[in-house]
């Protein structure tokens, strides 16, 4: 029995709903582990009952912006992850749900500055085969076009 993966680009649009975040454009790198989101301003707090929070800041067009909106979420953990360039970095760690087509996925993602980068997010191993997703890497943003041919067909049957 085979199961029917989702074709995705080398790049994409997604949704953080826990951070009010719509059409984010995400780099896909099945090279990386985990899915990392730009942030800045990180910070580690209690919360009301003492667990351990994290408060950053974020905003989905990257550097485009002076300043993004302040989120507060759980922290999950903090790992040394090591870069595509070989240098090491200890990130937190948190938990989002990112919306990619038609699937909400939750999924671990890292913190970091990724200011110099051209995508706020990019979208790791770990989101990809949760997502059950498969990479064509001769396209791009294959989950929006196919949400407007679906919506075009139901046009067509109603």
């Amino acid at each position: 029995m085979s199961i029917e993966k989702t074709i995705i680009g080398r790049q994409e649009f997604c949704d953080l709903p826990q951070l009010g975040l719509k059409k984010v454009r995400a780099r896909i790198d099945s090279g990386a582990r985990t899915t990392s989101l730009h942030a800045y301003n990180i910070e580690i707090i209690k919360g009301e009952h003492g667990e351990k929070l994290v408060k950053f800041n974020t905003h989905p067009e990257n550097y485009r912006r002076k300043t993004g909106p302040s989120i507060t979420i759980p922290l999950t953990d903090k790992r040394r992850i090591v870069s595509s360039n070989g240098e090491s970095e200890d990130r937190y760690i948190v938990y989002l749900d990112i919306k990619m087509g038609t699937k909400r996925l939750r999924t671990q993602v890292t913190l970091s500055s990724r200011h110099k980068m051209s995508f706020p997010i990019l979208i790791g191993r770990n989101t990809i085969i949760q997502g059950d997703f498969l990479i064509d890497v001769s396209k791009k943003n294959t989950l929006k076009k196919a949400r407007l041919i679906k919506k075009k067909k139901e046009k067509i049957e109603t």
